[in-house]
């Protein structure tokens, strides 16, 4: 466990599962998803948000089609 810097984001889904995500002192970023825990560096962490932002489009525009 980190000494957390800053707590980015914190939500539920509807689902009732639980999400956080933490930017910790020694430059790891944490993500919670209920009791799992996802250590991220800070380039791994922005190529995932790219990753899952990418996917996203893709969805919408096979949902146009």
């Amino acid at each position: 466990m980190g000494i957390i810097e800053e707590t980015l984001a914190e939500f539920e889904l509807s689902d009732g599962t639980e999400y956080t995500v933490e930017y910790n002192a020694d430059g790891t970023i944490h993500m919670h998803i209920d009791s799992l825990r996802i250590v991220f560096s800070t380039e791994e962490f922005e190529r995932f948000v790219r990753t899952v932002s990418e996917g996203h489009t893709t969805l919408d525009e096979m949902k146009e089609e």
